[in-house]
This record gives C-alpha cells, sequence and structure tokens, in this order.
C-alpha cells in the first residue's frame, strides 16, 4: 500500500471541502463570478475547512480516550467499578485496592474473595511468598500463591519477608519470624518508630543499641556479626558491598563481611567496579572490590599557568577620530607559560607539578596562580595567600 504525504493529504482534503461547498452554494443559485464572489466563497470555504478539523479533532479525541480508559481499565484496574488499582500477586492471585479499608485479595480466575477488609498490602522480596497486609488496624501475612492467611493479623508493625525472615513489633520488642510465624530470633531489641525497617538483605539485618544512635548487623542465626557501635550501616543497592560509618571514620566490607576499604577518616565513593578514597589530605586513591589498591595517587585535572611579564608592550590603534587624529594605543604586559602544572585532586584542592609529572606539592590550596616563571600565588583553605617557588617552599 503506498503512504499518503501530508501534503496530498490536506489537497485532498481541501479540494473535497471546496466540492461540497461548491454544490451546497449552487443549490441557491451562487456563482463564483467576480472578484468579490470568489473572495467570499474562498472564506466559508476556509471557515467550513477549519470547523471540520476541529470536529473531526474532538471526535478523534474522545473516540481514542475512550478506547485507552477501557484497555486501561483491563490492564490496571478490574470489572469491579469501585476498584482503584488491581495488582496481580501470582497468576492466580490479585489484591482489589478501594482506597477506604476495604479492599480484598481474591482468586482472579473464580472471582471468590478469600481476604476481605485489606487497607494495603507489601509484597515480600525475591525469593520469599508471604506477602505482609494490613486490615487498619493490626497486620498480618497471606500466601501470595494462596491468598490464604498464614499469620494472622495480630502485629501493631511488621516489615515484608526477605530471606525467609520478617520482623515484626510483638509488644514493643523486635522479632523476626519464619514462613510459619514461628519466632526465630529474639534479642530482646525495643522497637524504635524512626527505623526506616528492619529488613534481611544478603543475609544480614541492620539493627539498633538501645539508644537507637548506634547500629549493627545480625544475620539470619541471630548472631551479632557487627557490635551496635557504627553510626551508619548501609549495603549498596546490588548488596555487594556494606559502607560502614563510625564517628568521622568510614570503611567498607565485601558481602562475606571481609574488609576492602579499612576503616579510616575520609570520603568514599563506589561506582560498578571501582571505590574512590578521598583522604584529608585530598589525596585519592583507588580500590577494586577485592581491597587492592589499583591507583594511590589520582588526580582530576592539570592545566597550565600562565603569567604577565615585567616588560610592557605599547599596541597602536588604527581607528582614527572625527579630527583624523590617531587614538591613544593600549599598554599591555604580554603572557608567558610558567614552569610548573597546577592539578587538582580531591575537594577540588590543587597542587604543584613539573611537566613531566613530578609531584611538587601535595594538593594543600585552593586555587594557584602564576606570578612569575617559577613562582606562584597560592589561597590556602582559610583563603589566605602565600608565595610559593618552584621547590614548593614558602617565600616569606
Amino acid at each position: 500500500m503506498r503512504k499518503v504525504s501530508a501534503k496530498e493529504f490536506f489537497t485532498v482534503l481541501w479540494s473535497g471541502v471546496c466540492q461540497v461547498l461548491g454544490w451546497f452554494f449552487g443549490l441557491f443559485g451562487y456563482k463564483r463570478d467576480g472578484w468579490f464572489a470568489k473572495c467570499v466563497w474562498g472564506m466559508f470555504a476556509m471557515s467550513a475547512a477549519v470547523i471540520t478539523c476541529i470536529v473531526a479533532s474532538v471526535l478523534v479525541y474522545y473516540a481514542c480516550d475512550d478506547l485507552w480508559r477501557s484497555y486501561g481499565k483491563r490492564l490496571v484496574t478490574c470489572d469491579d467499578p469501585e476498584c482503584k488499582a488491581n495488582e496481580y500477586l501470582s497468576s492466580v492471585i490479585s489484591f482489589h485496592n478501594h482506597g477506604d479499608g476495604k479492599g480484598y485479595v481474591c482468586n482472579a480466575k473464580t472471582g471468590e474473595k478469600l481476604l476481605k477488609n485489606v487497607e494495603w498490602i507489601a509484597g515480600p522480596l525475591t525469593g520469599d511468598s508471604l506477602v505482609c497486609f494490613s486490615n487498619g488496624v493490626k497486620r498480618g501475612y497471606f500466601s501470595r500463591m494462596t491468598g490464604r492467611v498464614v499469620v494472622e493479623p495480630k502485629y501493631d508493625h511488621a516489615w515484608v519477608f526477605s530471606d525467609g525472615l520478617a520482623c515484626v513489633d510483638d509488644g514493643g520488642y523486635i522479632k523476626f519470624i519464619d514462613g510459619t510465624g514461628k519466632v526465630v530470633i529474639d534479642k530482646k531489641m525495643p522497637y524504635f518508630p524512626n527505623v526506616e525497617g528492619y529488613v534481611f538483605h544478603g543475609g544480614y539485618c541492620v539493627v539498633e543499641s538501645d539508644e537507637g544512635h548506634l547500629r549493627g548487623l545480625l544475620d539470619r542465626k541471630g548472631n551479632m556479626v557487627l557490635p551496635l557501635e557504627y553510626s551508619v550501616i548501609s549495603p549498596t543497592n546490588d548488596f555487594k558491598l556494606w559502607l560502614l560509618w563510625k564517628g568521622d571514620e568510614k570503611a567498607v566490607l565485601d558481602s562475606n563481611l571481609n574488609t576492602i576499604v579499612p576503616l579510616m577518616e575520609c570520603d568514599i565513593y563506589i561506582s560498578d567496579s571501582l571505590i574512590s578514597v578521598t583522604k584529608p589530605d585530598h589525596t585519592i586513591c583507588e580500590y577494586d572490590f577485592k581491597g587492592n589498591v589499583v591507583n594511590d595517587f589520582c588526580i582530576s585535572q592539570v592545566r597550565v599557568m600562565e603569567y604577565e611579564k615585567d616588560e610592557i608592550v605599547y599596541m597602536k590603534n588604527s581607528a582614527a577620530d572625527d579630527y583624523d587624529r590617531e587614538e591613544p594605543g593600549t599598554y599591555y604586559h604580554p603572557k608567558a607559560i610558567a614552569r610548573l602544572r597546577a592539578y587538582r585532586a580531591g575537594d577540588e584542592y590543587e597542587g604543584l607539578m613539573t611537566a613531566d609529572g613530578r609531584i611538587v606539592t601535595m594538593p594543600l590550596y585552593c586555587d594557584i596562580d602564576a606570578i612569575g616563571y617559577d613562582l606562584y600565588l597560592c589561597t590556602t583553605p582559610i583563603r589566605n595567600k602565600i608565595i610559593v617557588n618552584g621547590k614548593g617552599e614558602v617565600v616569606k
């Protein structure tokens, strides 16, 4: 089938409109004789074409809107007119959310309502089958495969299943239950409302001290594999690494809690394959995920510096004024390249290096400017200025 261009489409449309109008006005004896008559006829034709396009656009919009609503209803909601969202938990079980605490879990094939008066649900992580739900008062768990309640809603707070375990608030204390509802870990830890969630990731769960300020790591057997002495314990998105904070010091552990970056005062950035560590002296080193130092001195930029020479050059302007007298020229100092380069390291701090890459000073300065061939004006962290020579020595 040959494709029709937009130009051809509108040409045919315009011809059709003109023919219809010509036939219509011909019924009343209207002729297109004369300049004025042709103008009037053209205005009518243009107006009719615009109105036709508007009407067609409105009809197309409402037709597409009806189709979209019908298609979206089949995908997002269901045949229940009061259902605001339909979420399939398995090939058979679905949750219908009414948004007023009267949602229900049903068998999608038979339509049987298996669990009523459900306010919300929270699905398990990969590999687990029990879904956490709330009836508006208490929380429990049901199977996403059968829709049947496995753990009755009796907890004030409950978290999703992960690694075969789920955390519940039982009388103000944190406990971990298995897939049958049996308590398998009870460390007599009080529940803290400000904690984002007690969920196992990669076989470990972050827990807090009685004061709620220090954190440790618990394994699936209930053992404290990291003591309650860290301010932050956080896994990476893929749960292959753990980032620890202890005061101003940080460390990185692998999934088996082996040390990759030892605890030290630093800033840490983790990429897909390397760990960048910025130390207090602003130097940067890189580790691989096995704990090996790949690069022990990384920089982000090197720049050439120019300085103004002592000589003065007079540049004469060529333009003339109204009196045909030459305008005054311009005096300036020509520039030259300094011997050393400025390199940038961590936290945007700069140091001096030779053109062949030999480090002269550590990255100690916020900014460096050349003021001579081998003389440099350096800005300290507290914004004072000092002059440093080509050996890195402060000139007094």
